[in-house]
């Protein structure tokens, strides 16, 4: 599994799902300022991983001031996973592909507040050696992965 454009040389490819992004936090989190209502409300909690590339794009979209990211603490965890366990946790508004919480989102452990997501063009893809497409574990898994997927 790979993400990104989705071009790569020698490789077959299967896109599973966009990487689309939008933030994501703990209700309970919400409720400490009152709700979050526009966009502007996230100003005043704390931003996780405030250096990723997806808060700048998505403020931007927002109409929120991108320089108010570089005046917050550097907490990357290195994976959406992790922060979107702190964001769980209540530690702060994490950014995140939807499509990778679902369950979270749907159970009431996260919420996302705005319905606008970002999309920079990007996407989880299935790859496999062109030259392997037919072997038979290969096979086995790239049918019941995709069939998964559709059924999402």
């Amino acid at each position: 599994i790979r993400s990104g454009g989705g071009t790569w040389p020698g490789v077959e490819v299967h896109r599973l799902f966009n990487a689309d992004f939008t933030p994501v936090l703990s209700p309970e989190l919400a409720a400490s300022i009152g709700g979050v209502r526009e966009p502007a409300d996230l100003l005043r909690l704390p931003i996780l991983d405030p250096g990723d590339i997806w808060w700048r794009d998505w403020f931007t979209a927002a109409g929120l001031p991108v320089e108010e990211l570089a005046r917050r603490p550097n907490t990357s965890m290195g994976a959406q996973a992790y922060e979107a366990n702190a964001a769980i946790a209540g530690q702060g508004v994490a950014i995140v592909t939807r499509a990778l919480f679902k369950a979270e989102l749907a159970d009431g452990r996260l919420i996302q507040p705005f319905d606008l997501v970002g999309d920079d063009g990007h996407a989880y893809w299935l790859v496999y050696p062109t030259a392997r497409r037919n072997v038979p574990k290969i096979r086995a898994f790239r049918d019941w992965i995709l069939a998964e997927i559709a059924c999402q």
